[in-house]
């Protein structure tokens, strides 16, 4: 018997990790600031956007092309899902890289991405909807 993994059960557990390494990294900033721990955070923070584009390229991407003539088939609560996912999920790693891109280009140990601090919680919880809305895509193989 041989067990073949769904491209797309991987893709979601491993954004479920992703979004868990986001969270770990929250208490190195809350409460325990120093530069060691916000270092961690970046770091942690960054090997999440890594991990997260390569499975956009890897798996949705091509999932989407592949089941984009679908799109005109869904029902209106599928279709909105699915282009939420793709817009929010866009904007979360747009804006990923736009704290990540600042704050290797500033020097990781000066910390200057605290002036994109007002970005990072909108960004959590944005890419916490788009997780969710990928989850129920999946899940109700809704594409």
């Amino acid at each position: 018997m041989s067990f073949l993994l769904d491209p797309g059960d991987v893709s979601l557990v491993l954004q479920i990790v992703i979004f868990f390494l986001l969270v770990l990294g929250l208490p190195f900033v809350k409460g325990f600031g120093g530069k060691k721990n916000m270092l961690i955070h970046g770091y942690l923070t960054a090997s999440a956007l890594i991990a997260h584009t390569v499975l956009i390229f890897a798996v949705m991407i091509v999932s989407f092309s592949s089941g984009f003539g679908e799109l005109g088939e869904l029902s209106s609560l599928g279709s909105i899902n699915v282009w939420s996912h793709v817009i929010l999920g866009s904007v979360a790693e747009i804006l990923g890289f736009v704290v990540v891109g600042f704050w290797i280009s500033k020097s990781p140990s000066k910390m200057a991405c605290q002036r994109l601090k007002v970005l990072m919680w909108p960004l959590l919880i944005i890419w916490a909807i788009a997780l969710i809305n990928g989850a129920l895509i999946h899940i109700l193989e809704i594409m």
